[in-house]
């Protein structure tokens, strides 16, 4: 995981290499406007074995989308044809990846998926470049979102962040991709994984991402953000957002945005138990690979309470939450130890490797809204309203796994500085600020969701 200012939310366990011969197949097309799509026709290639964590019953394990489409149910809503169809899932990236046709092909080859439609779209007409961590951030998100909402288009919003000289371009420009894709309505939903320290922003800032942020509320169209993988620990900026990039920045205990922001739903995340042979759900916990030491050891889900914005009124009277807004408000499967598989070509070398990190959780609840979106026969928007009413209402254990174990608490080393440990949440019944509401039973939810919304 790379650890800026702004944070990749991203984590892979170590896995043998699979290098692979020549797999063609275009499924993406790269427009400042939209454009149709005509593939072409992939070469025939033998497809590499499965990771063995697939049927493994001890960690480090991993889930195939079939079997985290049974854990979560979302299969059910597959097999009535509730597959995305008619919708878009936008995603906001930071790097290209020069493989991701040829990779995405072969995920689907692998996992028996047909090859989505991509557009990607260049926000200052400037197409950024293909940094090794945050180009798997892209295929990571495409390859998720597309496993769970199969028939959905994705949106690729490309960001160059290449010229921010300091953290506050750095933010401004990704928050600038955002912008582009709300004014340009490209899609139902929009997802992010980048995240900062409240801190770390100034007033215009806030202001700017707030207007946005009801911009898309208006136009219906749902924001995701991840809540982050430092657990209660978030970058810190003592001299402010105009720090030079090259700057290295502390932690501190604290939340990130745009997750933060009441206006956005925060992802977080958990540890799933699921059979190894069906994917049937057996239990989760909080999400905390914490160990003594350094940062490379601190990954757990983020969450906590925001320094900013007030506990937001569909929050009032959620047992757990504080006078200030509480994140995450849902969460899904995070542990890289639980991961799904992707598949990406780092330097040329073709592997498939489980992922783990809230940067999975954000693509897969855009799957999830594409999917309700779909069986509204409408845009749902923004969700928070319907999710908590769902949460304190007698259908919250049909919609929900409450995650009642386990706490993002982890032990931070700044700068060479002894290490210390940030205490974090605990997980319990209801609410909490590790798992929010908990994790989707996707199939009931999204019945739930379309109820409360048309109510």
């Amino acid at each position: 995981m790379k650890f800026s200012r702004f944070v990749y939310h991203l984590i892979s366990v170590g896995m043998a290499a699979i290098v692979l011969l020549g797999i063609l197949g275009a499924c993406a097309t790269t427009q400042n406007t939209p454009a149709a799509l005509t593939p072409t026709p992939p070469q025939r290639a033998t497809l590499p074995p499965l990771p063995k964590c697939l049927a493994s019953t001890s960690a480090p394990r991993c889930y195939s989308p079939q079997q985290i489409r049974q854990a979560y149910q979302i299969q059910p809503l597959l097999d009535t044809g509730i597959t995305g169809k008619g919708r878009t899932i936008v995603l906001i990236e930071v790097a290209n990846s020069p493989t991701l046709n040829m990779d995405v092909h072969l995920y689907d080859q692998i996992f028996g998926l047909k090859d989505p439609k991509i557009t990607t779209f260049i926000a200052y007409q400037t197409p950024p470049g293909s940094d090794f961590i945050a180009s798997e951030e892209t295929t990571l998100d495409v390859e998720i979102a597309h496993a769970l909402a199969p028939d959905a288009a994705i949106d690729l919003v490309m960001v160059d962040v290449s010229h921010s000289k300091s953290w506050d371009d750095y933010t401004l420009n990704i928050l600038g991709g955002m912008k582009y894709a709300v004014n340009q309505n490209l899609g139902d939903v929009i997802e992010q994984v980048f995240g900062t320290g409240e801190d770390c922003v100034d007033a215009a800032y806030l202001q700017e991402e707030h207007q946005i942020l009801q911009e898309a509320q208006a136009r219906h169209i749902t924001v995701l953000a991840s809540t982050g993988d430092a657990g209660a620990a978030v970058l810190h900026c003592p001299n402010g957002p105009q720090a030079p990039r090259s700057s290295t920045l502390p932690f501190t205990r604290g939340v990130s945005l745009p997750a933060s922001d009441p206006l956005v739903t925060a992802v977080g995340g958990s540890s799933l138990n699921a059979t190894v042979k069906t994917g049937d759900y057996i239990g989760e916990t909080t999400w905390n690979d914490h160990r003594p030491g350094t940062l490379s050891f601190a990954y757990s889900t983020g969450g906590g309470f925001s320094t900013l914005f007030p506990r937001p009124a569909y929050q009032q009277g959620v047992t757990g939450t504080g006078t200030m807004r509480g994140i995450p408000d849902v969460a899904f499967d995070a542990d890289p130890f639980t991961g799904i598989p992707i598949v990406y070509s780092p330097k040329g070398k073709t592997m498939i490797t489980p992922v783990g990190g809230t940067s999975v959780c954000a693509p897969v609840w855009a799957a999830i809204v594409a999917l309700a979106d779909q069986f509204a026969n409408k845009r749902l928007g923004f969700l928070n309203d319907a999710l908590y009413r769902i949460g304190q209402s007698g259908s919250y254990a049909q919609a929900f796994h409450d995650v009642t174990t386990g706490n993002n608490t982890v032990t931070i080393q700044n700068q060479g500085k002894q290490a210390s440990m940030i205490s974090g949440y605990n997980a319990g019944p209801g609410w909490d600020a590790v798992t929010g509401l908990g994790t989707p039973n996707v199939a009931s939810l999204v019945h739930l969701l379309a109820q409360e919304v048309n109510s």
